[in-house]
């Protein structure tokens, strides 16, 4: 079985209970943030690395490193094929940091969205507007209907019912 498809039965919670899956999930997004923390603290938008020395270097198991992986990807300049991935696969990750901001507010997370290193790298507006396009990407606006009896948009001067409603 490969990485990727060890992530993905992880993602799909077979053969645990929800208590193993809570604590699993906990701890993951914990380690998640410190290696966000540090990528962010260390402010290089670029990683060389295998996936066995990123595993040493954050404590993670390969499958947890290829979730990682996972979660960063649409957030690259471009993406890792994660799919072939082994152990002793080697990567390149090129961060787009807005980005990265972006796909986690989309993601929900605030754990991570509100690392304070986050203010070191991009202004109070710059976040602020991110977060906004973000709200904005999410929201439903609904035009305002033609009334029956409102005049024709086409420009007849006619009633819509009489005009284009028959069309």
């Amino acid at each position: 079985m490969t990485l990727y498809d060890s992530w993905n039965e992880i993602l799909e919670g077979k053969g645990i209970d929800q208590a193993q899956s809570d604590a699993f999930w906990n701890e993951y997004l914990s380690k998640e943030k410190d290696i966000y923390a540090a990528i962010l603290e260390s402010k290089s938008t670029k990683i060389s690395s295998t996936i066995a020395d990123f595993c040493k270097t954050y404590d993670l198991e390969p499958v947890l490193c290829l979730g990682f992986l996972d979660g960063i990807n649409t957030s690259l300049e471009t993406e890792v094929d994660l799919e072939t991935i082994t152990e002793e696969s080697a990567f390149e990750l090129s961060i787009d940091l807005e980005k990265l901001y972006f796909n986690m507010h989309k993601a929900k997370a605030e754990w991570l969205y509100t690392i304070p290193v986050w203010d070191e790298i991009l202004t109070k507006e710059k976040q602020k507007e991110i977060k906004r396009t973000y709200g904005d990407s999410v929201t439903v606006r609904i035009e305002e209907k033609i009334g029956r009896n409102d005049p024709c948009p086409c420009g007849s001067g006619k009633k819509y019912k009489k005009c284009c409603l028959n069309k």
